[in-house]
């Protein structure tokens, strides 16, 4: 985004003001330095400071933008040399970590993690026979869910 170039309200009025004293009279001195040839030097002053600044202000802009350009084409070549390095040395080699590559993760699941997930459906399946099975003669469950002969 390109920063908002400066302008100024003070020297708009000033060059307006100037205008107005030159249709008195071209060569205006009141003494002590003031004087229209004075305030024209001052005024122009500031018009090529501003002129200046906002000059910069689109050089620094147009550098962000090389800037901005340089990084993506870096990262870019960055992606290449550890992909180059994965291809010799596979993404499983310490060679592509020590290149900044990270490791692939395990397709494998801990135990841990499956076990309550396991017991849990059992139980739910259980507890579901259990409610849909009839009440009648020769079938009860016992305090798990499982369901015992009577006879």
């Amino acid at each position: 985004m390109a920063r908002l170039k400066r302008s100024s309200a003070g020297l708009e009025q000033a060059v307006r003001r100037l205008a107005g004293m030159r249709s008195i009279s071209e060569t205006l001195e009141f003494g002590n330095g003031l004087s229209l040839a004075e305030y024209d030097t001052r005024i122009q002053a500031l018009q090529t400071q501003l002129s200046n600044y906002n000059t910069m202000l689109s050089t620094l802009d147009q550098m962000t933008g090389q800037t901005a350009l340089m990084e993506k084409e870096l990262r870019n070549y960055s992606e290449k040399m550890l992909l180059s390095v994965a291809a010799r040395y596979g993404k499983d080699s310490l060679e592509y970590m020590q290149a900044g590559g990270k490791q692939r993760k395990s397709g494998k699941q801990s135990e841990a993690s499956t076990t309550p997930t396991a017991t849990a459906t059992a139980t739910a399946t259980t507890m579901m026979d259990a409610m849909i099975a009839p009440t009648g003669e020769g079938t009860k469950t016992n305090g798990n869910g499982t369901k015992a002969a009577v006879n």
